[in-house]
């Protein structure tokens, strides 16, 4: 035990207010496996809930902890919702600091969203580092800017998943030109070409000639699937023989905004054109059986399957949001278009599926992007280098 106590450098703890499996979860997924074999350990304290990223984490012998008081905010205007969530934050907080002193942690990693404060809090009061973590676009002004002198106050170092998450968070100020940017990472190993997926577009339904347009993201507003639908119809009407693939989890939170898409997807009447797969594991495979992915999104930080899609070498349409156009080059690795316009979407899906050997170039250009900016090994040393920094 003594032995295996000298060679960790760090106990770093991530609080995630999030416990549903997304982008943010599987970089720390990610990320805390390779950190492992440069000597820090890596633990998760979440809220209780959904058990998917859980279970990863207990796969890959990463510890967590499922915590009672830390409640995730709820996408509600009803006060009361919002009061309880106010009302367990000091026993959260409490619950937090015990876990960070039993587990003599040196650095609490923060991040998602900024409006969480029960990490940075129970950060300061146990005397742990705290690196605050910037991911999330939403937050409305008036309360970013009350978030500001927490900012100052609280963490020793900041960092933004992009470089607009930051200016969204941040604004213009001092802060934001000391933060530092950690990109989300992909496995280039894991996510890489593969055109053995005839099993993957069989069991889509696919024929031998048909086309599969996917995207990928959990069922919610934010990623502009009422403007993905629509933008399927237009390409349906010029390309036949084509089918749209969705990926993502059915959220409990989001009943409504599904009931609506079905309904969506009735009135333009392309239910046989659409494939609903839910939650996969398997998105290495899922990611190349498709010939385009498409982004649809009105709401970015940096999206993680976006450059799992590149690494595949998919060529990818994707709305110029967030920080989407630091991750996609317009016209060489795919092409940005303006968010809330299926027109525009199709448009460019019709582009790529009518330009065969430009679309295979730009998938090409994408993943050698991804291997040379955004490949795991990179952002491991990065997180490797924030976290010496403020040791």
């Amino acid at each position: 035990m003594i032995n295996e106590r000298k060679q960790i450098k760090a106990i770093i703890l991530h609080v995630i207010p999030d416990e549903r499996l997304g982008g943010p979860q599987q970089l720390v997924l990610q990320v805390a496996k390779r950190l492992k074999e440069r000597g820090f350990r890596s633990m998760v304290a979440m809220p209780k809930g959904d058990k998917t990223f859980a279970s990863l984490l207990n796969e890959a012998g990463i510890q967590y902890y499922q915590v009672k008081n830390f409640k995730r905010i709820q996408p509600t205007l009803n006060p009361i919702v919002h009061v309880k969530c106010f009302f367990f934050f000091i026993p959260c907080v409490v619950s937090l600091v015990r876990l960070i002193r039993r587990n003599k942690v040196n650095i609490v990693h923060t991040g998602v969203s900024s409006i969480y404060l029960q990490g940075p809090f129970a950060a300061k009061l146990s005397g742990a580092k705290l690196v605050w973590y910037l991911q999330g676009i939403g937050t409305p002004k008036l309360l970013r800017n009350a978030m500001l002198p927490f900012f100052y106050l609280l963490p020793n170092k900041v960092v933004g998943v992009s470089k607009a998450v930051g200016k969204y968070n941040l604004g213009n100020s001092s802060l934001a030109k000391r933060m530092s940017v950690l990109y989300p990472p992909v496995d280039t190993s894991r996510f890489s070409p593969d055109n053995n997926v005839e099993e993957y577009r069989r069991e889509f339904g696919l024929k031998s000639r048909a086309k599969l347009v996917g995207t990928v993201g959990n069922i919610n507003p934010g990623k502009g699937y009422e403007y993905f639908f629509p933008a399927a119809k237009f390409v349906k009407e010029a390309f036949p023989k084509v089918k749209f693939l969705v990926v993502g989890k059915r959220l409990e939170t989001q009943e409504k905004y599904w009931q609506r898409l079905h309904t969506l997807i009735a009135d333009l009447q392309i239910e046989d054109d659409i494939i609903l797969a839910g939650y996969r594991a398997d998105m290495p495979e899922v990611m190349n059986a498709m010939d385009i992915f498409v982004l649809a999104s009105v709401i970015e930080g940096a999206p993680l399957v976006v450059l799992e899609a590149m690494a595949c070498a998919r060529p990818v349409v994707a709305t110029k949001v967030g920080g989407v156009p630091e991750l996609v080059i317009d016209g060489k690795t795919g092409i940005l278009v303006p968010p809330k316009q299926p027109e525009a979407i199709a448009k460019a899906v019709l582009y790529l599926l009518n330009h065969p050997k430009e679309a295979m170039e730009m998938g090409l250009r994408g993943r050698q992007r991804v291997i040379d900016h955004f490949d795991l090994t990179i952002c491991a040393y990065r997180h490797e280098e924030i976290y010496n920094m403020v040791l």
